[in-house]
């Protein structure tokens, strides 16, 4: 019972570190979600969602 406890959705159990990065991500689209210029607004959202993956299935 304790292994479904400890490990999260995909069977991914996140660290400090991962969770840094997702929290980041938030607010780097909270941030850039309403700049005027398209570039800005979904480079932003690229970013988080790509740091974000990487954070949680690379392993680094």
């Amino acid at each position: 019972m304790s292994l479904i406890a400890a490990t999260g959705p995909f069977g991914i159990s996140p660290t400090t570190d991962q969770l840094i990065v997702v929290n980041l991500a938030a607010i780097l689209v909270a941030t850039t979600f309403n700049a005027p210029q398209k570039t800005i607004k979904w480079g932003g959202v690229l970013i988080a969602v790509i740091t974000t993956t990487c954070a949680l299935w690379c392993g680094h």
